[in-house]
């Protein structure tokens, strides 16, 4: 749990810093493509969100769409268009949203054309993307550059793509932006884990701690002052003012545990409608003092007279 803990704080000082580079490259002025990105499979995680500018050409009939992507509540695609450079080499540019068909939502709607001819573009990188499927038609899953380099050839950029902020000329129909604001990582849930776990890990010793000293009271039960010990623990938990708890179960089952004072568990007083009567001792007989003795003796019990009988 320690090792969570340190975790989740290591998750937390990381997004704090990836915070700090999202913040200094979203201020920064934009930087020509070929000085950011001095080869091909160039990329530095410290450019992740970095303004770069370029002049190209779109290769439209090339462009593909990525399934699955989120803006806002709303499922889509994204659209992926090549930008071939003046030096041949290509750079993917990232143009926009666009939402699913209308009569197939497992293809995009219509998707508007870029401006014809040489385009100056403003781009920000990001990173190649893992692979989480395959290509199908002008379909992927992801914007993986490695494996598009195959559709693309040997001069694709491989080591991250762009994603537009703004072109001149203008697209007539500029597809939605999919990122309008600085983007941020969550950096309180990572530290709000790392305590969490701290706390579970502090629990696990008081348990661990807890349960050794019940089982070493348990294996020197017979020793004299361990006995001595524990007789003490009765006697000062059978002061104790009852607890709710214990109130309750009386109420409920109409006895009180005995172990509170003690007695095994399981054992208690029964309820009070089949404990036996309360013990009365009886009364004792009157006494009376004989005349010729100052000793006291008890009195005779009164006979009952009979009738005599009648004498011939």
């Amino acid at each position: 749990m320690l090792f969570l803990s340190q975790w989740q704080f290591d998750r937390g000082q990381q997004a704090e810093a990836d915070n700090r580079v999202v913040a200094a490259n979203w201020a920064a002025s934009p930087v020509p493509l070929e000085q950011a990105l001095p080869a091909l499979s160039t990329y530095d995680v410290s450019q992740n969100w970095q303004r770069v500018s370029m002049s190209g050409v779109y290769r439209t009939d090339e462009q593909l769409v990525v399934r699955n992507r989120s803006n806002g509540s709303d499922n889509g695609f994204e659209v992926v268009t090549p930008l071939q450079l003046s030096d041949g080499s290509i750079f993917l540019v990232d143009r926009g949203w666009v939402a699913p068909s209308p009569t197939d939502p497992l293809a995009p709607a219509t998707i508007p054309s870029p401006a014809a001819g040489t385009v100056s573009v403003l781009a920000q990188l990001r990173p190649s993307e893992a692979s989480n499927g395959t290509k199908s038609g002008n379909q992927v899953s992801s914007i993986t550059l490695p494996l598009l380099q195959q559709t693309f050839g040997a001069d694709l950029y491989t080591g991250a793509y762009g994603v537009l902020d703004s072109e001149t000329p203008a697209a007539e129909t500029p597809l939605q932006s999919i990122q309008t604001t600085m983007p941020t990582e969550d950096v309180g849930t990572h530290y709000s884990y790392a305590l969490q776990w701290l706390f579970f890990a502090l629990i696990g010793f008081f348990a661990l701690g807890l349960g050794m000293r019940n089982e070493h009271r348990r294996l020197n039960s017979d020793d004299p002052d361990e006995q001595l010990r524990a007789a003490e623990r009765v006697r000062k938990r059978a002061t104790k003012a009852f607890t709710d708890e214990e109130l309750e179960d009386e109420e409920i089952d109409g006895f009180l545990p005995l172990t509170r004072w003690g007695a095994p568990t399981g054992s208690a007083l029964p309820p009070p409608r089949l404990r036996a009567p309360p013990f009365t001792p009886p009364s004792l007989p009157s006494r009376r003092r004989h005349p010729s003795s100052s000793s006291t003796l008890p009195t005779s019990p009164t006979k009952t007279t009979r009738n005599p009988r009648p004498t011939c």
